[in-house]
């Protein structure tokens, strides 16, 4: 009785460690970034995970991207309508998988590492500024990028040996901002004005980045090209594929 519960122990535990090895076995996934999807609206940004080393992997990712819909950019600034709106994002990432705190081997488990982000955004409106009661339309032409460097924390999950579902929950990030515009058509507006009044509103939209500068700093300036903060949270799933070990 005895050398048959070790012999299905033995067996239980050589089904387990099948099972782990057969998730380090396929080393590449593919996946699609949900988060993305649901801040920009119109994105499709795709992310291609390798395993390099044991406990390692390399993402690179990128995609189509556009910066969301506005009815407004100001108290005095309406949106009539887009004429063109462009984009696109690329990164990478390098991952290590943490060894004592997994049970499977990469890409199953609690990974930290280094990332880097790019966003560009371009965008071509209408708009209909009020001038002291007077309604003035003019054509704006902007340009939007963010470069992103950072570290993550994040945990990824490998359904049935084929599923993938990653999430990156910690990522906090040195980031550079950059912001041109560019008006077109007949105006009486102080233009000056105007452009700080799109700045501070654009500034709203990013909490991190209207934490790290003040107002009067913006105004000063007249222009956005600066270093501040950001923080990355991304949602990601896909197919985990390649050739098994035999």
């Amino acid at each position: 009785m005895k050398n048959s519960i070790l012999l299905i122990g033995a067996l239980m535990l050589g089904i387990s460690v099948r099972a782990q090895d057969s998730l380090s076995q396929r080393k590449n996934s593919i996946k699609i970034d949900l988060t993305s999807h649901f801040i920009y609206r119109n994105a499709f940004i795709v992310s291609y995970e390798r395993v390099t080393r044991p406990n390692q992997s390399l993402v690179i990712s990128g995609g189509y991207q556009e910066f969301p819909r506005v009815s407004s950019m100001g108290q005095d600034i309406g949106v009539k309508s887009d004429r063109e709106r462009t984009g696109y994002k690329f990164g990478a990432d390098y991952r290590f998988y943490l060894k004592k705190e997994n049970k499977f081997r990469a890409p199953h488990g609690v990974y930290i590492g280094p990332y880097f982000t790019f966003h560009r955004f371009h965008n071509n409106r209408d708009l209909v500024v009020d001038n002291n009661g007077v309604q003035e339309d003019v054509i704006l032409d902007s340009k939007f990028t963010i470069l992103n460097v950072g570290f993550q924390l994040g945990y990824q999950f490998i359904i049935k040996d084929r599923w993938a579902i990653d999430l990156s929950f910690v990522g906090p990030s040195l980031s550079h901002y950059k912001y041109t515009l560019n008006f077109d058509g007949n105006y009486t507006f102080d233009k000056d004005d105007i452009t700080n009044e799109i700045i501070l509103d654009l500034i709203d939209r990013f909490p991190l980045l209207d934490d790290a500068l003040s107002e009067g700093e913006v105004t000063k300036k007249g222009k956005l090209d600066t270093w501040s903060y950001g923080y990355r949270y991304q949602l990601t799933v896909g197919y985990h594929f390649g050739r098994k070990k035999k």
